[in-house]
Parts: C-alpha cells; structure tokens; sequence
C-alpha cells in the first residue's frame, strides 16, 4: 500500500467523496436515496468552501476537508451549487424515505444557524469555517486527520485567518477536536423519544490558527 498523498480537490473525485459521505452519513437509507443524500449535502458544502483539500490514497480520494474564509468568497449566495443543493432536496422528495433524509439534512442547517447565533450573541465572530471534514474509515492508521486539518490551517493562515469555528455533533469524532486545542462555545441537544434512545447533541466548536 503506497503513502497517502494531500493535493487539490478535483471535480473526478466527486463521486468517491460522495460516496463516502453516504456511508459515513446516510447508513439508514438504501444506496439511491443515500446517494441523493449525500450529494444534496455535498453540494451544499460546495456552496459555502473557498478551499478544498483530499487525500489519495493507491490512486483513490478517502478523505475531504473543505473550508471558508468569507474575504475570499466572491460568489452570489445562490451560487450553482447551492443551486445543485436545492435540485437534490427536490429530488429526494421523490425517492424512497427521500422526505425523512431531506428533513434531517434541512433539521441540521436550521440547528446549526441556530448555534452560530448563540455564538454572536456571546461575542463570538469568526470570518473562516471548517465546513466539511470526512475521513473514509478503512484509510484511517495513517496519520490522515491531523495532516488534512494542518493543511486546512496553512490555507487559513495564509488568508490572514486567525480564528474559526466548526460545527460536529455526537455522531463525529469530537475528542479529535478537543485533542487539537478545539473550545466549544455553543450546544444543542435534541429531545428523546423517551425509549432508551441516545440524545444527539450538536456543538460549534472554535480554534485558533497556528502560527505555524
């Protein structure tokens, strides 16, 4: 097995990305509407990134992480693939279980806007996100976490960034946060059904950029 390698996101490795976003995400749904999904999701990320980073491991994409610095994005808010997104929430509506996956994915942004104005409320502003970080399992081993989230950090640090936030949930690794000097500053938990269901709880996370 060769090294992994960190370059550039490329739109060929879409589909492989995407595909891993389903199984890491969307493990509840069948392969098509997972699939929808995903993609909805991703071109929802998309919307938001300036930066993109993957790494390729024997000539294939396992890991993604992408960022914002809101001084270098020029785009309209409804830019194509926000647009993408909102063809893919259409789509679903269609699919079998299409309308539960587009109301976790809409339930999610409306808590995650919800937590990013708990954060300003506090006195917390930021002008970089995070916005997608996923890491295929059968690659981990390879130091790939932190080597992509270093790389994200150069991206940032040569925009001038010097703080920036993420939103995970309980369902992500968070100790990885933590372990990297990550604060949370916001929290929102979802109620039970009362069953012996586990509570998700969501999280914006802050850190600080490196100096180097």
């Amino acid at each position: 097995m060769s090294e992994p390698i960190i370059r550039t996101l490329r739109k060929s490795d879409y589909p492989a990305l995407i595909d891993v976003v389903r199984r890491m995400w969307y493990p509840e749904y069948d392969e098509k509407t997972g699939l929808l999904a995903a993609e909805t999701d991703w071109e929802n990320c998309l919307a938001r990134a300036t930066c993109a980073f993957t790494a390729e491991l024997d000539g294939e994409p396992v890991a993604l992480i992408l960022g914002r610095v809101d001084a270098l994005d020029h785009r309209r808010p409804l830019n194509t693939h926000r647009i993408n997104s909102l063809r893919g929430l259409l789509r679903l509506v269609c699919a079998k279980d299409g309308l539960k996956a587009a109301g976790d994915i809409l339930g999610i942004l409306n808590i995650d806007e919800h937590l990013r104005k708990q954060a300003t409320q506090t006195g917390h502003d930021y002008s970089a996100e995070v916005v997608l970080f996923v890491l295929d399992p059968a690659a981990r081993g390879h130091g790939l976490g932190r080597r992509m989230f270093d790389t994200l950090m150069t991206a940032f640090r040569e925009a001038g960034v010097s703080k920036y936030f993420l939103f995970t949930d309980t369902t992500c690794d968070v100790g990885f946060y933590v372990h990297l000097g990550l604060a949370q500053v916001s929290e929102h938990t979802l109620p039970t059904n009362g069953d012996g269901e586990q509570a998700t709880s969501f999280y914006l996370y802050e850190g600080l950029v490196p100096e180097n």
